[in-house]
This record gives C-alpha cells, sequence and structure tokens, in this order.
C-alpha cells in the first residue's frame, strides 16, 4: 500500500526514533523506495560588510550545512540499502514543513513519517510545529511518532 515514505529528519535522536517504524512499515507493506528528507534553510544576518567577506562567509556556512546534511542522511541511507531498499536522499533550502509538502507533491511519496518533538506552551509557539504544519496540510497520510526522551 505505500510504496514511498517520505522521512524528513532534522539530525536530532528524537526524530531518528521513527526509523525503527519505517522499517517495519516497508518490510510490511512492500515499500519499494523511502527518500530521507533534511531541510537546511539559508541563514539570513542583518549585518552588512562591503568588503564581501559576510557574503564569502555565509555561503561557505551554508554549503557546510548541506554537506554535513548529505552526509548524515547517506549514512542512515545505508543501513536501509544494505536491506535491500531504494533510497533517495534529499536536502532542501526550504523551511522544513514546506520542504515535506513540496517533495510530497512533486515525487508521489504515498506516506510521510515522522517523529514530533513534543513541544508545548511557549516553545512551540516560538518554534513552530513542524509536524502540524504537516499533518495539517499534506495530501497523503502522515505517521506521527511521539518519541521517548533520550
Amino acid at each position: 500500500m505505500y510504496r514511498h515514505i517520505l522521512v524528513p529528519l532534522d539530525g536530532s535522536s528524537l526524530a531518528e526514533q521513527v526509523l525503527p517504524h519505517v522499517h517495519a512499515l516497508a518490510a510490511n507493506e512492500g515499500t519499494s523506495k523511502i527518500t530521507l528528507i533534511r531541510a537546511v534553510p539559508p541563514i539570513f544576518t542583518t549585518s552588512v560588510d562591503y568588503s564581501g567577506m559576510l557574503a564569502t562567509t555565509a555561503a561557505d556556512a551554508i554549503e557546510t550545512l548541506e554537506d554535513e546534511a548529505k552526509a548524515y542522511l547517506e549514512q542512515i541511507a545505508d543501513t536501509f540499502r544494505a536491506e535491500g531498499y531504494t533510497v533517495q536522499t534529499e536536502v532542501s533550502a526550504m523551511p522544513a514543513a514546506e520542504a515535506v509538502l513540496d517533495y510530497v507533491d512533486s515525487q508521489q511519496a504515498d506516506l510521510i513519517a515522522i517523529a514530533t518533538h513534543g513541544r508545548s506552551g511557549i516553545s512551540r509557539w516560538v518554534f513552530g510545529s513542524v509536524t502540524q504544519k504537516v499533518v495539517q496540510n499534506s495530501s497523503v497520510p502522515v505517521l506521527v511518532i511521539r518519541p521517548q526522551d533520550v
């Protein structure tokens, strides 16, 4: 039923707690493709350096973050590949929820499997809830895992 599972990860051990559930689903559902996605939105700064040094430093920082995200996703992808799954990795410059929703719409994923950080109160108001935005706006089913504290 779920041929293509999209798994948003943010690099945290909490987010990775969804992975055993993805393994179980993929094994039982005949999943042929798993996509791991990580959002690395651009860094904006209010400082201006007329010598051009800031732009170079910001561009280098973004490139470094993207490279780290790719390496992180590839490491996780290799564990799924070792089990015979076709795994794709995707790094997006969009904000996290928008990256997930855009990918689902453009690449026809059947299911989103995501862990929630379980924020509430002021931290949820300040940081927002990526999971809530995805659940409210997704065109496909969303499996939400509430991870145990690590």
